[in-house]
Formats: C-alpha cells, sequence, structure tokens
C-alpha cells in the first residue's frame, strides 16, 4: 500500500467513525441527550440498532451496516466470517446478511435485525478498514469450512490469502493448529505443507508421492527438456513435468496452487507434444492434493490404453481407483503413434 493509499484508507477510516457511533460515543463527544434525540426524530440521524447512530440521512453503505452491527453486539464483537473476508480485501461480495462474532463467555440478548451473531471459543482480532474483525488467518479458516465454498474457491482463497505481504502458508498452518475439528483440515493440511516446499515443487512431489507410486502406476521421468535444448544453453530450457517415454504420455501439473492463466505456454506445449507423437495430460492442485485416486484413475485409463499390460492397485479401502468401471477389464492396448 502507497502513501496515497494509505492515507485514502486513514481518511475512509476517520469518516467511518465520525459517520457511525454508540450513543455513548455522541455524549462523550458533546452532544446532549436532547440533541441526540431530536436529530433521530427528525430524520437527520438514524438508529439502525438501539444504541447505535448513523449521523447522516441517507442510504448506509454496507460498511456502515457492518461497523453499527460491531458497534451494537457489544464488548469484544468483530465481523466475521465473509463479512471480515470483504474487509480484509480477499472478497468484493457483500453479504446482505451480516456475521458478527462475539467472545464465547458473552451473550447478546438485544435482537439485530439482518444479523447473525456466533460465540466463539477461539477469536483472534484485528481493525481492518476501521472496523473490528477476526484475524485474517482465522477469517480465512472460517471461510474455508463453509459448505457453500467448494474444493476449487477455498485454494483459490488460499493463493489470495499467502500473496505477498499479506500472508504465508506457515502462519496459516500455525492458525489450523488451533481447529482440530475443521471439517476441511486434512485438504487444508496437505495443500499448505506441499505449498510451503515452493509452489511447482511440491506439486510435482505430490503427484509422486500420491498418485502414481500408491496406485502402483508405471514411473514417469520429471522435468524432462523439450526440444532437444542442451542444459547448458543461455536460453531458458522449457520442461515437461512428467514424461512417461514408452508410451509418449506427458504430464502437466499447474505449478502454482491456483491457475492464474498459462493458456498460451500450456497450448504451445501440447501441439509440441503433437508434433512428436505423445499426448499430454493435465492436472491442477485440487487433482493431486483432493482428488488423488480419481487423477489415478484417469492416468491409469491412458497408459492402458497406450500399451500398459498392468494393473493399477487401489490406496486403500476407499479408493476411487478400485470403483472406477474403466479399469475393470483387461487392458485395451492400443498404438502409440
Amino acid at each position: 500500500m502507497d502513501d496515497r493509499d494509505l492515507g485514502s484508507c486513514v481518511r475512509g477510516t476517520v469518516l467511518l467513525m465520525r459517520r457511525v457511533m454508540t450513543r455513548q460515543q455522541a455524549l462523550a463527544a458533546g452532544h446532549s441527550a436532547k440533541e441526540l434525540r431530536v436529530a433521530v426524530a427528525s430524520g437527520r440521524w438514524q438508529r439502525p440498532f438501539r444504541g447505535v447512530l448513523v449521523t447522516h440521512a441517507g442510504p448506509l453503505t454496507w460498511r456502515e451496516r457492518m461497523a453499527a452491527a460491531v458497534l451494537a453486539a457489544g464488548r469484544g464483537a468483530v465481523a466475521s466470517g465473509e463479512c471480515a473476508l470483504v474487509l480484509w480485501g480477499l472478497s468484493t461480495r457483500e453479504p446482505s446478511f451480516l456475521t458478527v462474532a462475539v467472545p464465547v463467555d458473552r451473550q447478546v440478548l438485544t435482537r439485530l435485525p439482518g444479523v447473525r451473531v456466533r460465540r466463539r471459543r477461539r477469536l483472534t482480532t484485528a481493525r481492518s478498514q476501521g472496523i473490528p474483525v477476526t484475524g485474517l488467518h482465522q477469517t480465512v479458516l472460517d471461510v474455508a469450512a463453509l459448505v457453500t465454498w467448494d474444493v476449487d474457491d477455498v485454494v483459490g482463497l488460499l493463493a489470495k490469502a499467502c500473496a505477498p505481504r499479506r500472508s504465508t502458508p506457515a502462519a496459516l498452518r500455525a492458525e489450523l493448529a488451533h481447529h482440530p475439528r475443521h471439517p476441511r483440515r486434512q485438504e487444508l493440511e496437505a495443500v499448505l505443507e506441499a505449498a510451503e516446499l515452493g509452489l511447482e515443487s511440491g506439486a510435482e512431489w505430490r503427484y509422486v508421492t500420491a498418485v502414481e507410486r500408491p496406485h502402483g502406476l508405471p514411473p514417469m521421468t520429471p522435468q524432462v527438456p523439450l526440444e532437444g535444448a542442451h542444459p547448458a544453453a543461455r536460453r531458458r530450457v522449457r520442461r515437461l513435468d512428467f514424461l512417461d517415454e514408452e508410451r509418449g504420455i506427458g504430464m502437466e501439473i499447474d505449478g502454482e496452487l491456483y491457475h492464474r492463466g498459462k493458456f498460451r505456454d500450456d497450448r504451445s506445449r501440447d501441439r509440441r507434444n503433437a508434433g512428436e507423437g505423445r499426448i499430454t495430460l493435465r492436472a491442477c492442485w485440487v487433482d493431486v492434493v483432493v482428488t488423488p485416486c480419481e487423477l489415478a484413475a484417469d492416468v491409469a485409463v491412458v497408459q492402458r490404453a497406450r500399451g500398459w499390460t498392468g494393473h493399477p492397485r487401489a490406496c486403500s479401502p476407499s479408493c476411487a481407483l478400485a470403483r472406477d468401471p474403466r479399469l475393470q477389464g483387461p487392458p485395451a492396448t492400443a498404438a502409440c503413434g
């Protein structure tokens, strides 16, 4: 954030604090109780919740509604869930129904229309855009637990949270240790562990250890130079992540935690492989981390179709590969081209 952005943020925070306040804050600022009653009765000010005042007559912005809800919920209250995600700058979708969290030893007895109040045993707090919020890492993990967010959404959120100058996989893993019952704990640990190793090497490591080896697939050669380039060449050598040379199958795994668009490079590599009689399979982080058994089945089907006479094995009693109907019969071999 440069100086102009910081100045704009500070001015916006001060303006918000002037526009949304509790009755006690207004009295402390020098207004009398009578002045407050007249301002509300005349419509110059508004009272969105009991004990909270908005010092203008127009429609409330989303941030003003959020600030008012936090103030109305009282001591220790913070914006949480998808509302906190917006305030942290990780989402632009402003929920119409607001979510506020309070410490577990508190109970909000006043009804707050349009606001969901949740009591939390663990409640890390911060301030973002002038409004108290759950800490960045807890916010990310809270949202990752929502059933309305699928795996792709969660992986994309982790990528945003781990952007430079924001956070790190290690910090998120440290927060995850405080949430032993998180419904996506295993998936999050796997993604964050591999991300800590470096996204590209982590993707390849995960493919070998979660897909290839446990399912008994023919091993592919990693990091194969393309176009016959010599390693000592001055220009950057383009490589294929994995190559099954015997059957002419290349494997490319998206080396980023979340796809950011390397479409042209990928298509160029596919065309080059096709010209050399190979086919290219593609996988992303969700495939190797969340659904490795399904990916193993897909790879096995292609390898058998191109000459492999072996049989893949299930990695566990619940392995999806064992139930895949494409692998039930004998291999259907075909020429590799």
